[in-house]
C-alpha cells in the first residue's frame, strides 16, 4: 500500500546524463512555470511555492508521471481527466502578463534547485477554497495558503496508481509550451526588473480553480 509521500527536493531525485539533463531541465522549468503562473499567479508567494511543491511531490510518487511536464500535463489530451485544469479548460488561450510569468519562473527555478521551504509536506492535491469537491473528505488537510486548500493521502491511503500507463501520452507539445510562455517577452521583463521587485502581479485578478484530482479510470 502507498503511504503519504514526504516532500522531496529536486536534487534528491536521480540525475540523467549531461546532455539530456540540460534539455530536460529547461523543459521542467517551462512546464513548472506554466503550472505556477496559471494555477497560482495571483496568489501570495507561499501559495505559488505550494503549487510547485505539489508538482514535485507527485513527481516523486510512483502513481504519477516521471517528468515535471508529464505531471503538469497529465491527462491534457483527454476531454476529461486532466490533473491541472489550466491544461484542458482553455486557459492556455489566455495570455499572461510578462511579470506573472517572470515571478512564476523565479519560483520554478528555486523549486528545481531545492531552495523552497516545505509549505505543504506530502500534499498531492488541492482545490480552490470556494468549492467543495467530493474527494476532499477522503484526504488529510495539510494547509490553506491563499485561496487554495492542500491535501495529502490519509495514512495508508492509496492514490490511483498509473504505473501501467504509457506516460509518454501525457508529455506536452513543447512548441505549444514555448508559445504560451512568450519566452522572449518574459525574459526581457525579468532582465529589466530587480529580483526584489518581481512579485505577485496586480493587473489581473481572476482566480483559477485548480483541482489536482486523482485519476478516475
Amino acid at each position: 500500500m502507498l503511504s503519504a509521500p514526504s516532500a522531496v527536493r529536486a536534487q534528491d531525485l536521480p540525475i540523467p546524463s549531461a546532455d539530456s539533463a540540460q534539455a530536460g531541465d529547461e523543459a521542467d522549468r517551462r512546464c513548472l512555470t506554466l503550472a505556477i503562473a496559471y494555477e497560482a499567479g495571483n496568489e501570495p508567494l507561499a501559495g505559488r511555492e505550494a503549487v510547485a511543491e505539489v508538482v514535485l511531490n507527485r513527481l516523486a510518487h510512483p502513481a504519477f508521471p516521471k517528468s515535471v511536464c508529464g505531471v503538469v500535463f497529465q491527462g491534457w489530451r483527454r476531454a476529461t481527466g486532466c490533473q491541472f485544469t489550466f491544461t484542458c479548460d482553455g486557459a492556455l488561450r489566455r495570455r499572461l502578463l510578462p511579470q506573472t510569468l517572470a515571478a512564476a519562473r523565479a519560483v520554478a527555478d528555486a523549486a528545481l534547485s531545492g531552495r523552497l521551504p516545505h509549505r505543504v509536506p506530502g500534499a498531492l492535491n488541492y482545490h480552490a477554497d470556494y468549492v467543495r469537491p467530493y474527494w476532499a473528505p477522503t484526504l488529510d488537510r495539510v494547509a490553506k495558503l491563499g485561496a487554495h486548500i492542500f491535501y495529502r493521502p490519509l495514512q495508508g491511503g492509496v492514490p490511483v496508481s498509473g504505473k501501467d500507463r504509457d506516460w509518454s501520452q501525457d508529455e506536452p507539445d513543447q512548441e505549444l509550451v514555448a508559445r504560451v510562455l512568450g519566452l522572449g517577452e518574459a525574459a526581457r521583463y525579468a532582465a529589466a526588473t530587480p529580483a526584489r521587485q518581481v512579485g505577485t502581479p496586480s493587473g489581473d485578478s481572476k482566480t483559477f480553480a485548480p483541482w489536482g484530482l486523482t485519476l478516475v479510470r
